[in-house]
């Protein structure tokens, strides 16, 4: 698998320019609005600009900065320590301590190359991949492409990398295996796939995902799309990690998808009927979730189209379409 996204120099110093223009904006926006639901902008502005409409993206984040108004996040309370794993140990999963993370991962990102820090903290929070329903993992791959694919890592995209590793340990919250019922499982317990067959195997799980979901159309439509937008944010950062923590990535992507189908049969109602004949073709549902403007769409397009670049099924098509159509019919958050 390439370490960075393909194009040239010269398109990867645009997609830079884009990217640092969107997190300077951004600078200053919480990591969550609304009951506790995680704030998208960073994410979504990415995505679009790796989309290539980087010229959308100021208008776009005005825009869901009126519709989502962010919560400051807590105050410091005291700083994260170095040299005692217990202490950090202590403080993964308490929201009010995400302040202290940031500060923490500000502080390993300028000591040592950034991806040392994330090889370093990967198997740590992979246990705790649940985090803000899968987002923690999600901002940190986003930022993970940021700077695998810029020309040089300037410090807004490492500021956003210390932002989604701190947000990810603050809400961390354990991986149930799948199946799972009472109490925690481990992801080492999920299926285990050897690391030759990790890409595949990740295929195979976000075309299944996206077929279930075209199918059921659940409602309200966003939970759901996060069994896929999840598994495919782990490829991000694959090419980064050691042939030794492939397997167990897997295995959390695979876990993942499990919790979240899990949480999403709670919700009965059935989204908008789909037009009939084939979905469109990848670039008519990008351009139709750019033009809806909604963070899920915009994310689910995304990755749908990465993944369909690797294994071409009609499936992929059909999630971002059912999607699309229900963001339409007033679905969303």
């Amino acid at each position: 698998m390439p370490d960075a996204e393909p194009g040239s120099d010269r398109a990867a110093g645009r997609y830079a320019g884009a990217v640092d223009a969107a997190l300077d904006r951004l600078a200053d926006v919480g990591f969550e609005f609304g009951p506790d639901f995680a704030m998208h902008a960073p994410m979504a502005a990415e995505a679009l600009v790796a989309l290539d409409y980087p010229d959308v993206v100021p208008s776009w984040i005005e825009l869901n900065l009126q519709r989502r108004r962010s919560y400051a996040p807590p105050p410091p309370m005291e700083p994260i320590p170095d040299g005692d794993p217990l202490a950090r140990r202590a403080a993964l999963g308490d929201y009010r301590r995400v302040t202290d993370w940031v500060a923490y991962f500000d502080r390993r990102l300028a000591e040592r190359p950034w991806r040392d820090v994330v090889v370093e903290w990967w198997p740590v929070l992979l246990d705790g991949a649940f985090a803000a329903f899968t987002h923690g993992l999600i901002r940190t791959a986003h930022a993970v492409r940021m700077l695998r694919t810029a020309p040089e890592p300037s410090p807004l995209q490492l500021a956003e990398l210390a932002r989604g590793l701190a947000y990810w340990a603050a809400r961390f919250t354990p991986v149930r295996g799948p199946g799972a019922g009472a109490g925690e499982i481990p992801v080492t317990l999920a299926t285990r796939v050897p690391v030759e067959r990790v890409g595949a195997a990740l295929s195979e799980l976000t075309v299944v995902n996206a077929g279930l979901y075209a199918e059921f159309a659940p409602r309200p439509p966003v939970p759901a799309v996060h069994t896929v937008t999840a598994p495919a944010a782990v490829r991000l950062v694959l090419p980064i990690l050691p042939d030794e923590l492939w397997p167990p990535t897997y295995a959390a992507a695979e876990a993942l998808a499990a919790q979240v189908w899990a949480v999403s049969r709670g919700f009965s109602g059935q989204g908008a009927p789909l037009p009939e004949g084939d979905p469109p073709a990848v670039d008519a549902l990008v351009e139709d979730a750019v033009e809806i403007g909604e963070e899920h769409a915009i994310k689910l397009a995304e990755a749908c189209r990465r993944e369909f670049a690797l294994r071409p099924d009609p499936r992929y098509l059909a999630a971002a379409q059912t999607l699309n159509v229900n963001c339409r019919h007033g679905g969303g958050l």
